[in-house]
Parts: C-alpha cells; structure tokens; sequence
C-alpha cells in the first residue's frame, strides 16, 4: 500500500512536470504508469491534466495523455 507521503510526492511530480520542456515529462509519466496509484490521488491527478493549458512539445503531451488514460482507466 501507498504511504500519504508518497502519493502526494507523485501529485508534486505531475504538477512539476505539467508545461516543461524536458526529458523529465516522460520520466515522470513512465514511472508513474508503473504504480498502483489510489483513486483519490488519480482524481486529483486526472484534475490537473485536464485543467493543463500547455503541455509541453506534442512528444510531451502524447506522455500526459498516456497517463491520463491509465489513471482513467480503473475509475
């Protein structure tokens, strides 16, 4: 199981990575798409995607949608 700390570090990852240019978009994202995130979290997860208005080179938001899709994918 998932510590509070944890999960909340990952919320921290996503809303760092959301708008960057960088290889830390896909590193963030991968890693991510390997962890069984609690529902609560992906609703907030999901939240800040959606409500992104720039995400990043289109290689970047290819991954933010590959992650949308995975945290919807179970609700």
């Amino acid at each position: 199981m998932m510590s509070k700390n944890e999960a909340t570090m990952y919320i921290c990852a996503v809303r760092y990575g959301l708008s960057r240019r960088t290889y830390i978009t896909g590193i963030i994202t991968d890693y991510l798409m390997t962890k069984e995130i609690p529902e609560r979290d992906k609703k907030v997860m999901i939240r800040d995607i959606k409500e992104c208005e720039d995400y990043g080179m289109d290689m970047d938001k290819e991954s933010w949608m590959k992650l949308l899709n995975y945290l919807k994918k179970d609700l």
